[in-house]
């Protein structure tokens, strides 16, 4: 790793030095929406593990501050880190995150990333442990997606706000019996009303997301959003007693409108939680998505530490 210099920022004024560099190169719709102090406050409390070649940024890591954690994943050892998505040398990224477990402590850090080459090599070079699959990465290239499929009697919506005062109460009993939570703060319920469900539709048109939903006999029975991740869109889907003939059209009405809406994607990608497979698997296999995998969580100490350990 020729010229290359690593080092840990924790704060004062190379963190802000920093920060200011990672908001200098955002999107312009992105500063447009998020102020230089809000976009420092997300960071206050994270250090960084960064790679230069000369004034050159050629990679690095946030090391997120401790969180408490109250499902599963507070067993989960050591902090969290985020390496960037566009990091494509694994030398760098290995080296970044031994730096990170270093600067971590005993625990050491945890990062989660799907099943690639390129992931595949830098776990390796580390000796990084899994901890748990957590998603099963599902993906069709734009070439593959499909054409508006036929709905079988079901009325395919896409969703505009404000939403139809009529729609607005399917979807408000849709949530409630999904069993989808609706989280204020550090409040969650299963409950929603037409207010929370506006203002759930408000923010998501506010981020760009486009959302299609899926009514079957006078009922709102399934949902698929989608956002667009570095040089992909993500698609989210939620359903609850749902044809699949209706569920294969809605997904399929959605990648239509992608296009359209940002000519750039060539991908698109689904991520399914272990409960989802069986149901969500054979919807995505009928409108040409492959199954790439699983998006695994690992977990890596320092050195020194894992032998002390071993």
């Amino acid at each position: 790793m020729n010229n290359l210099e690593f080092s840990v920022i924790r704060d004062g004024a190379a963190k802000d030095a920093l920060i200011n560099e990672f908001y200098a190169s955002a999107d312009a719709s992105f500063r447009d929406e998020v102020s230089p102090e809000e976009f420092a406050e997300r960071f206050s409390a994270d250090r960084f593990v960064v790679a230069r070649r000369g004034s050159e940024l050629a990679g690095w890591i946030t090391v997120h501050a401790p969180i408490e954690r109250g499902d599963e994943r507070a067993a989960d050892p050591g902090l969290q880190v985020m390496p960037p998505s566009d990091q494509r040398d694994p030398e760098i990224l290995a080296q970044l995150l031994r730096l990170a477990a270093v600067e971590a402590g005993p625990e050491g850090i945890i990062w989660h990333s799907r099943t690639t080459a390129l992931n595949q090599q830098v776990v390796e070079m580390t000796g990084a442990v899994v901890l748990r699959d957590l998603f099963r990465t599902w993906q069709a290239p734009r070439e593959r997606w499909q054409a508006a499929a036929a709905t079988d009697g079901a009325i395919i919506h896409a969703v505009h706000i404000p939403l139809p005062e009529d729609l607005l109460a399917k979807v408000v009993d849709f949530l409630t019996r999904a069993g989808i939570s609706n989280c204020s703060g550090e409040t969650c319920t299963t409950t929603w009303d037409a207010d929370a469900v506006a203002q759930s539709f408000a923010d998501r048109e506010a981020g760009e997301l486009l959302t299609q939903m899926l009514e079957h006999q006078g009922l709102v029975v399934a949902e698929a959003y989608a956002f667009v991740w570095s040089t992909e869109m993500m698609i989210t889907i939620t359903e609850h007693q749902a044809p699949f003939s209706g569920l294969v059209a809605m997904i399929a009405a959605l990648l239509q409108r992608f296009p359209a809406a940002h000519p750039e994607i060539g991908i698109a990608t689904v991520e399914l939680q272990e409960d989802e497979r069986a149901r969500l698997e054979p919807v995505l296999a009928a409108l040409g998505f492959e199954d790439k995998g699983p998006r695994t969580l690992f977990h890596l100490r320092s050195r020194d530490e894992a032998s002390r350990s071993g």
